[in-house]
Formats: structure tokens, sequence, C-alpha cells
């Protein structure tokens, strides 16, 4: 009789949830995100620095398994620095490929809106980013505003590099 009581109020919680919430429904979102480790305002910063080697980024400088860095990176409608801007990525990385010719890093990061119909929203982002992947898939695991209980994904390109700079292509899918 406990476990019937228990169903009965799992069921009941998720469809109070879910009534709080509303119809689900699905989105898109394309935008490119800026991510600077040089120069004189950096986006990306090594907060901690890894001990081990690993496989080296195409014309990286200095990068090896177990370096961290934090992010707040511009998220923008275009690859240009004069284009709109759309938000904030805003989280950490982590390389994390030890040996070997596939250099990953861990994602783990919060795409924040400023513009536009979800102005003030936010998308938890999470997985590996296998960099020289023409298209690397990561998780939407959450999110707040219009996007709470998101689930998801983000395609992501390497639209250019320079050195440690990257500017990266983001197509985002999200059911929320």
């Amino acid at each position: 009789m406990a476990a019937s009581s228990v169903v009965s109020l799992s069921s009941a919680a998720r469809d109070a949830i879910h009534g709080a919430v509303g119809a689900e429904e699905s989105h898109h979102m394309h935008m490119y995100m800026h991510d600077f480790s040089t120069g004189p305002n950096p986006s990306a910063v090594v907060v901690a620095r890894g001990t081990g080697t690993g496989p080296t980024l195409r014309g990286s400088v200095d990068r090896r398994f177990g370096d961290t860095l934090v992010m707040d990176d511009a998220l923008t409608d275009g690859p240009g620095p004069a284009s709109r801007a759309l938000g904030r990525a805003q989280g950490f990385y982590v390389a994390a490929s030890s040996a070997g010719g596939d250099p990953a890093v861990l994602v783990s990061m919060n795409v924040l809106l400023t513009s536009g119909p979800y102005n003030g929203s936010t998308l938890a982002v999470s997985g590996r980013n296998a960099v020289l992947a023409q298209v690397r898939e990561l998780s939407v695991v959450g999110g707040t505003g219009r996007f709470r209980m998101a689930r998801g994904y983000v395609l992501m390109k390497t639209a250019s590099w320079i050195g440690n700079d990257a500017v990266l292509e983001l197509d985002i899918f999200v059911h929320a």
C-alpha cells in the first residue's frame, strides 16, 4: 500500500509541475560564441594548470591535460566582432584528453540570453567537445525562465580558430 501512495504522489507532483510550466514547445536558436584567451580583454582565462601532457590543439599555445579555463564569452548573431549581442556563455572547460590524437574538453556552461524573446532565460549545457571534430554535440540539461526544465542539444562547429582564440557556431535545439 505504501508503494501505491508513493506512485500516486509522484504522479500528482508530475502533473502539478507540468501544469505550472505549461505546454512544451520546441525552440531553435543559432548564434556564435567568441572564446578568446589572448589579447588585452580575454573572455576565457586559465585558473588551474594541468600537470599532464596531451594532444596538441591545432595552433594552440601551451594547453595540456587538466588545464581549466573559466569563460564569459560573448554570444552574437554573426561571427564578426561587431555582430549584434544575444547573450553570454558563462562557465568553464577542462582539457580532458590525456593522450592520442583526439583532443577534447569537458564543457559546463550557462547560456544567458540578454535580448529577444528569451531575454533573461538561461540554458545549462554540458558535454564533451572533441575540438577537432567538424560537428560536436553537447547536451542541454536544464534551464530557467522560458526554458525551465529544458532538455535538448547543441551542435557546435568551429567558425574560426587562430592560436587560442576561436569563434564557434552554435545551433541550439531545445524542448521546454
